[in-house]
């Protein structure tokens, strides 16, 4: 048998642990490890499910292939700004290896919040992929350096020759694809020959928010539909209908099916074993991949049409819905979705569930969205028609390590659909592990009798009554999550095992159907209670068996007549003769319509991104505060958290007068001059340093910014010292009130008075007018003496200012200002001069002068 030998090959890449005395132990433990008894052991899924979904910097490590949908997260294998300039971030997220079928825009979270999260998103950007030739949707092509475009808050913009905060350009990694024509416009150093080929991955820019819209690199996770496969049912060559070719990846379609990405996988030569079509018995992968795509009910609709309320647009992958949330909730990513509109017409038949989402804005209603695989023909608005799904039986959504051997992810490809792969007559086969009928015969005469055979009833170290099944949940985004069976028993289910908890835990990597995970859980139950198995010396006959076949055994000696069985190992012996292990077959395969999975509410809580705007702001006019100041004040927001706020406030003309940042809801606008028409933008700042958008408020500032009781002279206050008036047609300004000695220049102590009560030296009298001030200062020995100073020529060429003491003197005039004559117009004390002399004037209109010369 050719069989065993093959084996080894098969899996020799991954090391010499198969020797050929080993051979037949490594065969009947690579048995063991598919089909219903083939379960991985549950471990470290936790910690695998959040490699999956993080963001790793490239070092070096293979990227990972993607088949069947999956929310994933990336490499980050370039990262730069714009000639050091900071305000320009751009990366490139390699999210995979191989061409995959569909990138979700739309699916993209950042650090876990949808795009369209306008509470994060408040200016919109721009999603481009490489499947749309030119305009809305086609790949950004201009360089990103520079001011962005406003575009509505969780939205996106139309234009691929805009600037925006924010690009996200999809290459779906063609074996030959065009640089990514936004990067080539805006970097230097990524030129034409940056082609990634092959390489499915998103170029990005980040345009800087002073906001905080951005905290460091932000963490991508997307939804991408994978890897196209080889399908031997569409290749004419191999038996079935179409254009598909094994080994031609231009012809190959995307698919989720278990058989296939299996053999997509062993056939490929860079990441696989790289087996080709000679070496494989593709009827048997057809055989397989129809059993995986088998539909059966999920307990939502259990088979009936359920009425279903929906909308869409036409040229669009997905509908919303406002039917119940456990409605959206059941369905699952990957099943089958038949979709009729209000007049009863079928609109989608049997479409792919690729995506499922809801959101709800913290305080706001939840929106629900069904992507599938086809797009709408028409647009719909509140369709009360109604919605059936399909789940298949096996399903292949997973990520698949580039850094584990081939014997490691070909052991989690075949455990995910129960697989045996065989090496019969020169060529691989796959088969599943499933229902089926007896196709041989075993009776005394193929049992050597000296040797017998033993039957093993089974023990309770293999024996469960609880199932724990570990998957990624992909209606949760790919979280871990579990599904359970226990034993049927009374009063509790470990009953019959003398109330001891017999507990298995596994694990399906590649199931993301709650559905699918309950019945493979199931089945690893009802098989670890009925494990009866035979073992015993064949004749050369049983060479025509293959492990996974049914056959039905008779030997009188132990009573057995024509009981079913699953050949589980096959060991050829040295002397031709083969060793035979069966298994009971019993019927842990059958599809059961598992209980409805619970519904996941959606938590209300705010994102870490979401920063509320200040209410109610309100200004206060220095009269009516409470402090004396004017003020601004608003209602600081409860239900997002905020440490700070920040205030700007701008003049009519749009000019800065006050920027602060406080850390209570006011702020004190001290000093702040009298106008009309100021703008006050508040804005509340949260931990994170992100930043809501403002309230704003215009305002008038009508009062004095400084009261008059708060400026004092000794004990008095200003009010004390304006507006007080004299006699006469003279407006007076006095200072104070008769008490003297309030105010100390130097060494002499003052008193202010009005002008009718300068009677005493010490007294001094201000008496303005739009002429002339008056000052009585004290001057002992000549009595009051008046000083005036008068502006004596207004006209703009002389200013002439004159100071008359009350002997007379006047001092004033200006260059060019000389009499023409002696006896010209003058008054008595005036000083002028020209280039020539200095004139002085001793008595009303008579001059004197006196030359004057360098030196």
């Amino acid at each position: 048998m050719a069989f065993w030998s093959a084996i080894v090959g098969f899996f020799s890449s991954v090391g010499a642990f198969l020797t050929s005395t080993a051979v037949q132990t490594a065969l009947y433990v690579a048995t063991l490890a598919v089909g219903v008894k083939g379960y991985l052991q549950a471990r470290q899924m936790l910690a695998k499910g959040q490699d999956i979904l993080a963001n790793k910097t490239s070092a070096g490590g293979k990227l990972p292939i993607i088949y069947g949908n999956r929310r994933v997260g990336a490499q980050v294998i370039y990262m730069d700004v714009n000639a050091n300039n900071s305000q320009e971030l751009y990366v490139v997220y390699a999210l995979s290896v191989g061409e995959c079928d569909e990138i979700l825009g739309r699916t993209i979270e950042l650090d876990g919040n949808p795009l369209t999260d306008s509470a994060r998103f408040r200016i919109g950007g721009y999603i481009g992929s490489d499947k749309i030739s030119s305009g809305s949707g086609s790949l950004n092509t201009v360089s990103q350096n520079g001011d962005p475009v406003e575009v509505t808050a969780g939205g996106f913009g139309t234009d691929p020759t805009d600037r925006y905060m924010y690009v996200m350009n999809l290459h779906h990694g063609a074996a030959s694809q065009t640089a990514d024509p936004m990067l080539v416009a805006s970097m230097s150093n990524w030129t034409s020959a940056h082609r990634l080929d092959g390489v499915c991955y998103i170029a990005a820019h980040y345009n800087f928010d002073t906001r905080g819209m951005w905290k460091g690199i932000p963490q991508l996770t997307v939804q991408v539909r994978g890897k196209k496969v080889y399908d031997p049912r569409l290749d004419s060559t191999a038996g079935g209908s179409g254009s598909q070719r094994l080994g031609t990846p231009s012809t190959y379609a995307f698919s989720d099916n278990p058989s296939l990405t299996f053999l997509d996988y062993i056939t490929n030569n860079e990441y696989g074993k790289g087996l080709t079509a000679s070496q494989l018995n593709l009827s048997t992968f057809s055989t397989a991949a129809n059993t995986a795509d088998t539909l059966v009910d999920n307990p939502f609709y259990n088979g009936t049409a359920q009425a279903f309320t929906w909308s869409g647009n036409a040229g669009q992958n997905f509908i919303s819905t406002t039917s119940s949330s456990l409605h959206w909730w059941s369905n699952k990513i990957g099943e089958t979705l038949t979709l009729t509109d209000s007049g009863g017409n079928t609109v989608l038949n049997n479409a792919e569930i690729i995506d499922v989402q809801r959101y709800r804005p913290y305080g706001g209603s939840i929106s629900y969205f069904i992507f599938f695989n086809q797009t709408l023909s028409s647009s719909y608005a509140s369709q009360t028609g109604t919605s059936l799904n399909k789940v298949k039986r096996f399903h292949c959504n997973g990520y698949v390590d580039g850094n584990k051997t081939v014997m490691e992810n070909s052991k989690e490809l075949l455990a995910n659909m129960r697989g045996i792969f065989l090496y019969v007559d020169g060529k691989y086969e796959l088969t599943i592990e499933d229902t089926g009928t007896s196709t041989f015969s075993i009776t005394d005469n193929h049992i050597i009798a000296d040797a017998g055979i033993s039957v093993d009833y089974g023990n309770k170290d293999k024996k469960a009554n609880k199932v724990i099944v570990e998957f990624f949940n992909g209606n949760k985004k790919y979280e871990l999550d579990t599904a359970t069976v226990l034993h049927d028993a009374s009063p509790e289910y470990y009953s019959d095992d003398g109330d001891e908890i017999l507990e298995i835990k596994a694990e399906f990597p590649f199931v993301s159907d709650p559905y699918i995970a309950y019945n493979m859980a199931k089945a690893i139950l009802v098989r670890s209670r009925n494990q009866t198995t035979m073992q015993f010396l064949g004749t050369p006959e049983m060479y025509k068996l293959n492990v996974g076949d049914i056959v039905d055994l008779t030997y009188a000696g132990l009573g057995f007549s024509g009981k079913v069985c699953r050949v589980e190992a096959l060991e050829l012996q040295s002397d031709g003769l083969v060793s035979v292990s069966l298994i009971e077959y019993f019927d842990v395969y059958t599809w059961e319509v598992p209980p409805q999975e619970a519904l996941e509410e959606l938590s209300d809580i705010p994102s870490a991104y979401a920063v509320q705007k200040p209410a109610n702001v309100i200004f206060i006019d220095t009269d009516s505060s409470n402090i004396d100041r004017p003020v601004l004040t608003w209602d600081a927001p409860t239900d997002y958290p905020s440490k700070e706020f920040r205030v700007d406030v701008v003049d009519s003309s749009a000019n800065p007068v006050l920027s602060k940042i406080v850390d209570t809801n006011s702020v004190d606008l001290a000093f702040i001059p009298k106008a009309n028409d100021y703008v006050a933008s508040v804005t509340s700042i949260n931990t994170l340093g992100v930043e809501s958008d403002s309230t704003d408020l215009t305002f008038t500032v009508a009062d004095d910014p400084v009261k008059a009781e708060e400026v004092k002279i000794g004990t008095n206050t200003l009010s004390n010292v304006v507006g007080t008036s004299g006699t006469g047609s003279t407006t007076l300004l006095a200072l104070g009130a008769d008490t003297k000695n309030q105010l100390k220049v130097g060494s002499i102590n003052m008193q202010y008075v009005a002008y009718d009560q300068v009677q005493a030296n010490g007294d001094l009298v201000l008496d303005f007018d739009q002429t002339q001030a008056k000052f009585f200062p004290f001057n002992s020995g000549l009595g009051w003496n008046e000083t005036i100073i008068s502006r004596g020529d207004t006209s703009l060429s002389t200013y002439k200012i004159s100071l008359n003491h009350k002997q007379g003197l006047i001092v004033g005039g200006a260059a060019g200002s000389a009499p023409s004559s002696a006896s010209d117009t003058g008054t008595r004390g005036t000083i002028t001069w020209d280039a020539d002399y200095i004139y002085v004037c001793t008595a009303t209109n008579t001059w004197k002068r006196v030359a004057i010369s360098t030196w």
